[in-house]
């Protein structure tokens, strides 16, 4: 029924007449061409997936923190600044040369701003940032990424070399995240997926989504891609629980 109203990414583009099959068309995985997919952190909630090629970057951007910063740790070790921020913790389970944390959340134009809550193109304008390039950015802030993402400028967002966020799905804002999703894809290209939870899923209709999905996207401009051929989940980067060898 979806493929015979939305037959592919350009149209998917183009406009949304169904947007839950236009959203899979755009974060569906490819692989990116002579780039090696790595883990960085610990094989467990709070690890990522990203490519191994680090040049040029010197700046991150890591949203969500928690007592988890084993990925952060990462960054910094590879003699990247990371930028951290979460306004739910009140500081870091420890300190690194490389981290630069505050207590703030990230949020949308459209919501109330405060002392604790900036929307990234402030954070980026007040850290000096504006003209910087080959950035990461990481959003793992428990379905608030859809409001902090929606109103980014795409000029901000193509700063980011890497862009890393788990998603938060539930049944009512399909529209949102399609628009979402429909601006990242523009500029970035998803190379890893990861299901969180793989029991957890949000109904649409006939149509399910996994509820909590995390995407690895890597910019467009000087890559190349083709057809991703792995069968995921990938055991060497997901974690199984207290159960690894259940990979059913």
């Amino acid at each position: 029924r979806s493929a015979a109203i939305c037959r592919g990414v350009e149209k998917c583009l183009l406009n949304d007449p169904d947007s839950l099959y236009c959203i899979y068309h755009l974060i569906a995985p490819k692989k990116v061409i002579g780039k090696e997919r790595i883990l960085i952190g610990e094989k467990e909630n709070g690890c990522y997936v990203i490519l191994n090629d680090f040049k040029n970057i010197r700046i991150a951007y890591s949203f969500g923190i928690s007592k988890i910063i084993q990925f952060d740790k990462g960054l910094a070790d590879r003699n990247i600044d990371v930028y951290m921020y979460d306004h739910t913790i009140n500081k870091l389970p420890y300190n690194n040369p490389k981290f630069h944390w505050e207590k703030i959340g990230i949020c949308g134009k459209n919501i109330t701003q405060s002392n604790n809550l900036k929307t990234l193109e402030e954070l980026i304008l007040k850290n000096g940032h504006s003209s910087e390039r080959n950035m990461i950015l990481k959003i793992d802030v428990e379905g608030s990424e859809w409001e902090s993402l929606k109103d980014v400028p795409e000029n901000i967002l193509k700063q980011f070399k890497y862009i890393i966020i788990e998603y938060h799905f539930t049944p009512y804002n399909v529209k949102l995240y399609y628009n979402v999703i429909k601006k990242l894809y523009k500029n970035h290209q998803v190379f890893y997926l990861r299901c969180h939870g793989r029991e957890l899923k949000v109904n649409f209709g006939i149509n399910s989504m996994c509820k909590y999905l995390e995407a690895s996207y890597v910019i467009r401009e000087g890559n190349a891609f083709d057809k991703e051929e792995s069968i995921y989940p990938i055991f060497e980067f997901d974690f199984f629980g207290p159960n690894p060898n259940a990979k059913n």
